[in-house]
């Protein structure tokens, strides 16, 4: 029966075993390269490049990641915001004794939603 690892667990694991595999490409290359071959043809330059490139990506996910979170959070701010100044129309409404006209089905419908989704913390679709 295989054992279920976190999802973290298993990138890290299948990671490391690229970065083996990698060094163990890049090993053999080397026995194997003449002195004086030039960096187009070079293994092991491209190789090189290409640790440049998987470290890039590695930053611009965890840039990703952040702005993501950031943006979650600025929705959520929107959401509750929109939803508190709902709440004190209502209520100066309300106090006022100011008449107006009732909800529309679409208004309605939207003003639900957004309930719902500061209840929830979700994002409006």
């Amino acid at each position: 029966m295989a054992k279920h690892f976190p999802l973290t667990v298993q990138f890290q694991k299948a990671e490391s075993d690229l970065d083996y595999i990698e060094q163990k490409l890049e090993f053999e290359i080397r026995k194997s390269l003449p002195e004086d071959a030039s960096v187009q043809e070079n293994p092991v330059k491209l190789l090189e490049q290409l640790a440049t490139v998987k470290l890039r990506f590695k930053t611009l996910s965890a840039q990703l990641e952040t702005i993501a979170g950031d943006q979650q959070k600025s929705v959520d701010s929107i959401q509750a915001t929109i939803g508190n100044t709902l709440k004190m129309v209502q209520h100066l409404q309300q106090q006022t004794d100011f008449q107006v006209s009732p909800f529309s089905q679409e208004e309605l419908h939207a003003l639900q939603q957004l309930e719902n989704l500061a209840m929830k913390g979700g994002s409006v679709q």
